[in-house]
């Protein structure tokens, strides 16, 4: 099946000339509590009352939020944290830090912009590899079918400093009645658009469709240059905690 997802790609590339030249999708996201939070609560009460409650409030605020995907024939860009968000202060900005994905269809190039303590970080992400299921059910009325893989994420001990690594599954709806191989952050390459996608307690669903017909939406893609591994990020992004926690 993987063989066969450029062959499809590309023949669906070929309808979307005639069907549209860009879109709009509005998504929503409901967040899931992070792995061990139960465990927390049997092994540390008090540590879990004053953890859960900050998660709450980040589910809750998430809730409200609206996610961006802007696409034409060949790149796609993903906004979150807009300007619904109300409060400004630092533990907001933490909780939902604003993130720019981008994505490019014709070389499978992924990249994350963010700012981290004021200096701007673009992060090079590795692409992801596909399996198609035989899984199907309907969102929105339209025919979907299931998507999945797994991705490596890097972050960096506090005590000893080391890189630590830990693999999550992703899982993609997708439908091939809207041909644009793109998705909410910068997860594309399906033969269709995604209209739901989980992963590390992300569960993004559609919530509008705006496809223009005959209308090119212009994406300025970041420099590639200037990205680096997400291997550095990770320790980056834990250098800016230190620095802002004084650890």
């Amino acid at each position: 099946m993987k063989k066969l997802i450029p062959i499809i790609i590309a023949s669906l590339l070929c309808f979307q000339s005639s069907f549209a030249q860009s879109g709009e999708v509005i998504y929503k996201n409901e967040q899931t509590p992070p792995e061990g939070l139960e465990e927390m609560k049997k092994t540390d009460p008090q540590k879990y009352k004053r953890f859960s409650f900050m998660i709450n409030q980040r589910i809750e605020k998430t809730k409200r939020l609206r996610y961006t995907l802007r696409f034409n024939k060949s790149q796609s860009l993903f906004t979150t944290n807009p300007s619904m968000a109300k409060e400004d202060n630092a533990m907001a900005g933490m909780s939902s830090p604003k993130r720019d994905y981008y994505y490019n269809l014709d070389s499978n190039d992924r990249y994350q912009k963010s700012n981290i303590g004021g200096k701007e970080m673009i992060v090079n992400k590795t692409p992801i590899d596909w399996i198609i299921s035989k899984e199907t059910k309907v969102i929105h009325g339209y025919p979907s079918r299931k998507a999945e893989a797994t991705q490596m994420f890097y972050s960096v001990d506090r005590e000893s400093g080391k890189l630590k690594t830990k693999e999550q599954p992703i899982t993609a709806w997708f439908t091939t009645e809207i041909p644009f191989s793109f998705g909410p952050e910068n997860y594309g390459g399906l033969p269709g658009l995604i209209l739901e996608l989980s992963t590390q307690g992300n569960n993004y669903r559609v919530d509008k469709l705006d496809i223009k017909e005959n209308k090119s939406i212009k994406i300025d893609f970041p420099n590639p240059k200037k990205a680096i591994s997400e291997q550095e990020a990770a320790q980056q992004m834990n250098k800016a905690m230190s620095n802002m926690f004084g650890g």
